[in-house]
C-alpha cells in the first residue's frame, strides 16, 4: 500500500503542476437576479375587499361554501390525463436525481467468463501452449471509485435535484390552472343559469304586457301598433332564452371535460349564484416571498439553481480526474480442465489513474461558455416570471376592487330601474302613460338585471384569478437563486 500511496502523490503532484494548462479565466455570465425585496409593490389592505393576512390554503376553492364544487374539484386533481403527464415527468426528473447520486458512491461489479481457445504456433506464446487449445477462466469483483475532489459530482446532483424541484412546481402549476379553470367555469355556469332565469323572467313579462295590450286593443283602448310591438318584444325574449339556455348547456360541455367527465355527464352544480363577499387576506410580504408561493415562480427558480450547479460541473472539468480502481479474483489458464478456484488462481491488483485535459482546441471553454449561457436565459426567465408575477397579482387587486364598488352601485340602479318599471306599466294600465314609456324602462330594467348578473359572475371569477395570482396554496422552500 505505500507504494500506491507513493503512486497516488506522485500522480496528484502532477496534476495540480499541469493544472493551468486549460483555463477558464474571463468566462463569466451576464443576468442578474432582481432582488424581490426591491420591488415596490401597495396592497392597500383595509378597505373592505382586502385585508392583512396570510396566504390562500392549498385547499383555496373550499372557502366558497360549496359541497358540489369541492366535490367536483377533487375528481378533477384525481383523474385529469393532463396531471399524470406531470406528476410522471416529476418521477422522471427523481429518477435522474437518484442517478446523479449514484456517482457519489464507489462501484462494485463481478464479472465472470470463461473460454476454449486455440492458440496461435506464430503469436507471442511460445512453448508448450503453442498450438494448442486451451481453457481460460476469469472471476473477479471490479471495485472502481471517483474521487469528486472538485465537486463536479456534487454539482451534477445539485443540477438533477433543481431539475426535479422545477418538475415538482410545474405540476404544482398545472394543478393550480386545473383546479382555478374549473372552478371559473362552475362559477359561469351558474352565472349564465342566472342569466337564462333573467331571459325566463323577461319572456314571462313581456308575454303579459301582450296580453295587456291584447285587451286594450280589444276595447278600443290601444292602437294595433302596440299588440305589434308586443310580439315583437316576446320573440325578442324567447331568441334570448334559447341563447342562454344554449350557452349553458355549453358551460356544463366545458365543465364535464375539467372534471374527466363526457360532455353528457350528469352534473351536480348549485344552481344558485352566490357571491363572495368577504374580504380576501392580503400577505404584507408580497413580493418577497411571492417566489416560494408561485409554483411557476419556483419552477424558474429552480432552473437557475440547476443552472448554476450545471456551471459548476463544467468548471470540474478544468481540473484532473483522478480514480482508484482495484480487482480481485480467480484468473486461470491451462492445457487441460479449468482448476478456476484453486488457490493457485488467486489474483488482485490496486492503483489509481489520472485524466487532465492538457489541450482541448477549446471545448472545455465553448462548453462552459454554453452554460453560463443557459444560466443567464433561466436567470431571465426567473426575473420575466417574477414581473410578471407581481403584475398580475396588482391588476387583479385593481380589478376586484372596481368590481366590488361597481356591485354595491349597480344595486341601487337596479332597485331604481324595478321601481321605475313597474310605476310605468301600472300608470299604462292606467291609461296615464304610453306604451313607448313602457318599452323604454323594460329595456333599462332588464340590462340592469343582466349587469348584476355579469358583475356577481366576474367578481367571483376575479377573487378565482386573485388565489391563483397569489400561488393558490403552493409553499415551496425559499432558498433563492444564487449565480455563479
Amino acid at each position: 500500500m505505500t507504494k500506491i500511496a507513493r503512486a497516488a502523490g506522485s500522480l496528484a503532484a502532477l496534476s495540480i503542476a499541469l493544472a493551468g494548462c486549460a483555463s477558464y479565466s474571463g468566462i463569466h455570465g451576464e443576468e442578474r437576479p432582481i432582488a424581490p425585496e426591491a420591488l415596490a409593490f401597495q396592497s392597500k389592505a383595509g378597505d373592505g375587499v382586502f385585508l392583512d393576512g396570510d396566504w390562500p390554503r392549498a385547499d383555496w376553492w373550499s372557502m366558497f361554501g360549496d359541497a358540489k364544487l369541492d366535490a367536483l374539484v377533487t375528481r378533477a386533481l384525481a383523474d385529469n390525463p393532463g396531471l399524470h403527464a406531470a406528476e410522471a415527468r416529476v418521477r422522471a426528473a427523481r429518477a435522474l436525481g437518484d442517478a446523479a447520486r449514484s456517482a457519489l458512491y464507489p462501484t462494485l461489479d463481478l464479472n465472470a467468463a470463461a473460454a476454449r481457445e486455440r492458440l496461435s504456433e506464430h503469436d507471442l506464446i511460445y512453448g508448450p501452449y503453442a498450438g494448442s487449445s486451451i481453457n481460460q477462466g476469469r472471476a473477479t469483483l471490479d471495485f472502481a471509485y471517483e474521487f469528486d475532489f472538485w465537486g463536479k459530482h456534487r454539482d451534477e446532483l445539485a443540477a438533477a435535484l433543481g431539475t426535479a424541484r422545477a418538475a415538482e412546481a410545474d405540476s404544482a402549476a398545472a394543478r393550480l390552472v386545473l383546479a382555478a379553470a374549473l372552478v371559473e367555469s362552475y362559477f359561469q355556469l351558474q352565472a349564465d343559469i342566472a342569466t337564462a332565469e333573467v331571459a325566463r323572467q323577461t319572456l314571462a313579462e313581456r308575454e303579459g304586457l301582450r296580453e295587456l295590450n291584447s285587451e286594450r286593443a280589444r276595447r278600443g283602448l290601444e292602437a294595433t301598433l302596440a299588440t305589434r310591438q308586443s310580439d315583437g318584444q316576446v320573440a325578442s325574449a324567447r331568441v334570448s332564452l334559447s341563447a342562454a339556455e344554449a350557452a349553458v348547456e355549453l358551460d356544463r360541455h366545458q365543465l364535464a371535460a375539467l372534471a374527466g367527465l363526457g360532455p353528457h355527464a350528469p352534473l351536480d352544480v348549485q344552481p344558485a349564484l352566490h357571491t363572495y363577499e368577504e374580504a380576501l387576506a392580503l400577505p404584507a410580504n408580497l413580493p418577497a416571498d411571492l417566489l416560494a408561493r408561485r409554483p411557476d415562480v419556483a419552477a424558474a427558480r429552480a432552473r437557475v439553481e440547476a443552472a448554476a450547479a450545471r456551471i459548476g460541473a463544467a468548471k470540474a472539468d478544468f481540473y484532473p480526474n483522478i480514480n482508484l480502481t482495484a480487482f480481485l479474483g480467480f484468473d486461470a489458464l491451462t492445457l487441460h480442465g479449468l482448476d478456476l478456484f484453486s488457490a493457485g488462481s488467486r489474483t488482485g491488483g490496486v492503483g489509481p489513474a489520472i485524466h487532465l485535459p492538457v489541450f482541448e482546441a477549446g471545448r472545455l471553454q465553448a462548453s462552459l461558455r454554453g452554460r453560463y449561457g443557459e444560466y443567464d436565459a433561466a436567470l431571465a426567465q426567473y426575473n420575466q416570471a417574477l414581473l410578471e408575477a407581481l403584475r398580475q397579482v396588482a391588476d387583479q387587486i385593481t380589478s376586484l376592487r372596481a368590481v366590488r364598488g361597481q356591485l354595491a352601485e349597480q344595486a341601487n340602479a337596479l332597485a331604481a330601474a324595478e321601481d321605475a318599471h313597474r310605476l310605468t306599466v301600472d300608470r299604462y294600465r292606467a291609461g296615464l302613460t304610453s306604451y313607448l314609456d313602457v318599452l323604454v324602462n323594460e329595456e333599462r330594467l332588464l340590462n340592469e338585471r343582466l349587469s348584476r348578473v355579469r358583475l356577481q359572475g366576474r367578481s367571483l371569477a376575479l377573487v378565482v384569478e386573485t388565489i391563483r395570482a397569489l400561488g393558490g396554496g403552493y409553499q415551496a422552500d425559499t432558498t433563492t437563486a444564487q449565480g455563479n
